[in-house]
């Protein structure tokens, strides 16, 4: 069985800007190499909802490996500047029906 966390992200600029662009860049390119390179991770998705809004689903093998995981992507969230344009609400949970 494994686990997902899903985040919803509530942008403080305008994600259809040119700021936006740059955000998802660098997300794309740095964010998701920390998520890469954790133990147990399997997938992250990352979709634009409307102009402030973020949904954002990372998989991992179990839930011990996903909060650790999930950890090093905040701190890293914190360091790149990220962290101070938004804030998020996470759900999380064992997968129990996949296909």
């Amino acid at each position: 069985m494994t686990y997902l966390r899903t985040t919803i992200g509530r942008w403080r600029i305008d994600l259809q800007s040119e700021e936006g662009d740059t955000i998802f860049a660098l997300i794309r390119d740095e964010g998701l190499a920390v998520f890469r390179a954790q133990p147990g991770f399997i997938s992250y998705r990352l979709m634009r909802a409307d102009d402030t809004t973020t949904i954002a689903v990372a998989e991992w093998q179990n839930r011990e490996l996903g909060e650790a995981g999930a950890g090093k992507f905040r701190q890293w969230l914190e360091s790149s500047g990220i962290a101070g344009r938004l804030k998020l609400e996470t759900f999380d949970g064992d997968v129990v029906v996949s296909s």
